[in-house]
């Protein structure tokens, strides 16, 4: 598969949006700008799409015919490395932070405990919990999330290349399904058990139901390296544009007379969980995105 710059843009523009987004959830305050910068076009935001184009991208580059299986798995596992060592040097530093600022800033201590609880009385387990990705303080969620992804990406491929795609993707649907019942709280008791000193923060993401986005991510980017993957059809586009501009009118108050707004909306849409209409809305948009790159190369160049 060619280089996408489109997908490029759309990646750096996606940084930028979490980038801000984030900046203001930690000043603990809400800006105008996140009507533009959080979810402008119904209900999902930039990680949603982010993690699935990374797992489009994973699908693509990791499944190339010079790529031997065992060279997928030498290349994804060092990846998967590579972003838990990113993972544990800003760990490190905000730990040593927090120390410093419990011991001479007493009075930022409880704020700054908030985001990573019982470092101060208990830091040397809090780190190891944290290393190994049982504990993740606020905002230290999505690299363990990656760092799963990247290490099941050869089992994806090695199945997509003997033809079992549809029982990836199966598995993999069941699993968004199920994943109130799969969260990482049925493993608690093991945890606490290792863990004892200290109730375990665990991540906002959900992964039994996020995996969804990166496989089938990697599914589409796997069908695209393979020049499998027939996708486009007039009724398809007609149906998506419809149900995008229906959830985007209403997610803008549209039939807030009826009590339909985009808290309504949300209690379909739960952001951890990744409810069905956050995926049915992040699917239609994925779609027409693709539309626009297909008939137009150059339009989301720059984006």
């Amino acid at each position: 598969m060619k280089r996408i710059a489109a997908l490029d843009s759309i990646r750096g523009l996606l940084l930028l949006l979490m980038t801000i987004n984030h900046l203001i959830w930690i000043s603990g305050g809400y800006s105008l700008i996140q009507t533009v910068t959080l979810q402008p076009l119904g209900q999902f935001g930039a990680a949603e799409c982010f993690v699935f184009i990374s797992g489009l991208l994973a699908g693509a580059i990791y499944s190339r015919e010079s790529l031997t299986n065992i060279q997928t798995i030498t290349k994804a596992w060092h990846r998967a490395f590579s972003i838990y060592r990113y993972h544990i040097g800003c760990l490190f530093i905000v730990f040593i932070w927090i120390l410093i600022a419990s011991q001479f800033l007493p009075s930022a201590s409880p704020t700054l405990q908030q985001s990573a609880h019982y470092i101060v009385e208990s830091p040397f387990k809090t780190f190891i919990a944290s290393a190994a990705l049982v504990n993740q303080p606020n905002y230290f969620d999505i690299l363990p999330l990656y760092i799963v992804f990247m290490l099941l990406l050869p089992l994806l491929i090695v199945a997509y290349r003997k033809g079992q795609g549809w029982l990836v993707i199966s598995i993999s649907i069941g699993a968004w399904i199920f994943s109130k019942e799969l969260n990482t709280t049925i493993l608690l008791p093991l945890f606490s058990f290792v863990f004892s000193s200290f109730k375990l923060q665990l991540g906002y993401f959900n992964i039994f139901a996020w995996q969804l986005l990166f496989v089938g991510g990697s599914a589409l980017g796997f069908m695209l390296q393979n020049k499998t993957l027939r996708w486009q059809h007039p009724i398809l586009t007609i149906l998506a544009v419809i149900i995008a501009t229906i959830i985007f009118v209403a997610h803008h108050g549209a039939f807030s007379s009826y009590g339909i707004h985009r808290w309504t909306l949300y209690s379909y849409a739960n952001k951890p969980e990744l409810g069905w209409l956050r995926t049915l809305n992040i699917t239609v948009w994925i779609y027409l995105i693709a539309v626009i790159i297909q008939r137009y190369p150059n339009a989301l160049h720059t984006v």
